[in-house]
């Protein structure tokens, strides 16, 4: 049958944020609420290449999630103010080389009753970004709000789409539509791929499909035009496709050991034709996590073959993962998860942890402008990297309730 996906997982998830180390943390203008974390031992805080510098802004309405950057260094976050019956959503916009976040008029309605936050942002360039809400049935499309002015107007849209491309523009966003649901409805059966072009926020069907089986999850956009998408291959193990046009051809690529019962895969870039690939999934339930680590694989020309260094055993950590893999400049790779972070020197064949904290440390996604943290607790704290070595945190929004 293939892989089955829980809905929350196809859908982009809210980061799972907190404050742990990273490498060496810049507190910059986090009035010190995120700075105040030592540097592990294989890092100094002057290695590595200097961060971006986000401005903090506190005083902005609501708590912030969905944070997203361009290449600039301009941003978007959305913002919500709750209470027991009602969330009041706002957008606020970072401009390109602005000392200052700025509130702007959101286009999102409010939210009653126990609905909660369905909707996410995705920077689409400088200027740009689309908001998409989950629709509560899976085979309908949901709302969509588009900006090419940085928040100034919106267009509001639909995940219907409208025409096919034939390829990814760069910027654009490479998601999926559910086509097809499994009888009892939780899950996704068959799906496809549509684009959200970066010019009008409009989704397309992209003309040619991977060669894969089961359900296709977009796994990465990494340098030189490679894309990756996570599947099944004709013997029904998990798979990956290379696109290095755009996606306008697809090539299936070797996993040694690929293993089974994964959500796919998310690839990173860790130098010239260096690449890691984490490979999430569902762990047996005596392990205690829900965002599972199976397997980490790496590639040294550019993700045509792959190898895999490092696989679950059982009580052996990391045994999560939020968000990205991090793989620095200087060689360190890194997984935030469930029981905190964990660092490997060696390639990611071994880990250890530098905390002593067994909690949830926060999650990390690869942005155009670099590795963005998110904390754990809804506290507004995050931090960025251009390098992976050196962090600068900043603080948007108030601290969740």
């Amino acid at each position: 049958m293939g892989c089955r996906l829980p809905r929350a997982l196809l859908f982009p998830l809210l980061a799972l944020p907190l404050l742990l180390p990273l490498a060496a943390c810049d507190p910059g203008s986090a009035g010190g609420r995120a700075g105040s974390v030592a540097a592990p031992s294989t890092a100094t805080s002057t290695a590595g290449a200097r961060p971006p510098r986000i401005p903090s802004a506190s005083g902005l309405p609501g708590w912030s999630h969905s944070l997203g950057f361009a290449a600039d260094g301009s941003g978007f976050a959305l913002l919500a103010q709750c209470t027991e019956t009602r969330c009041e959503q706002g957008v606020a916009v970072l401009d390109k080389g602005a000392r200052r976040w700025r509130p702007v008029k959101s286009p999102l309605p409010d939210v009653t009753g126990d609905l909660g936050i369905t909707v996410g942002l995705t920077v689409l360039g400088p200027g740009r970004a689309v908001i998409i809400d989950q629709s509560e049935e899976w085979t309908r499309p949901a709302r969509t709000w588009f900006t090419r002015d940085n928040g100034r107007t919106w267009t509001r849209g639909s995940t219907e789409p409208k025409g096919r491309t034939a390829t990814v523009p760069e910027g654009a966003l490479l998601t999926d539509e559910c086509l097809k649901l499994e009888p009892d409805l939780s899950y996704c059966a068959r799906n496809r791929l549509l684009v959200v072009l970066p010019g009008t926020g409009e989704h397309r069907v992209l003309e040619r499909q991977p060669p894969l089986k089961g359900i296709l999850v977009p796994a990465g956009d990494v340098a030189r035009d490679a894309l990756f998408v996570s599947g099944l291959d004709a013997s029904g193990r998990p798979a990956l496709a290379k696109s290095e046009d755009r996606g306008r051809t697809w090539q299936v690529t070797r996993l040694t050991e690929p293993g089974k019962g994964s959500w796919g895969f998310r690839v990173v870039e860790a130098g010239p034709d260096r690449l890691f690939a984490a490979q999430p999934g569902q762990l047996p339930e005596e392990e205690g996590v829900k965002n599972g680590l199976h397997a980490i694989h790496t590639s040294t020309d550019g993700g045509r073959t792959w190898t895999r260094v490092w696989a679950y055993r059982k009580g052996v950590e990391p045994l999560s993962i939020l968000g990205d893999l991090v793989a620095a400049t200087d060689g360190r790779v890194t997984v935030y998860g469930e029981s905190g972070v964990w660092h490997s020197t060696d390639g990611a064949h071994t880990f250890r942890s530098t905390s002593g904290t067994r909690a949830p440390a926060g999650s990390v996604t690869h942005t155009p402008l670099g590795w963005l943290w998110t904390d754990s607790y809804g506290n507004g704290q995050y931090r960025i990297s251009a390098d992976g070595v050196r962090w600068h945190g900043f603080t948007v929004g108030e601290r969740a309730e």
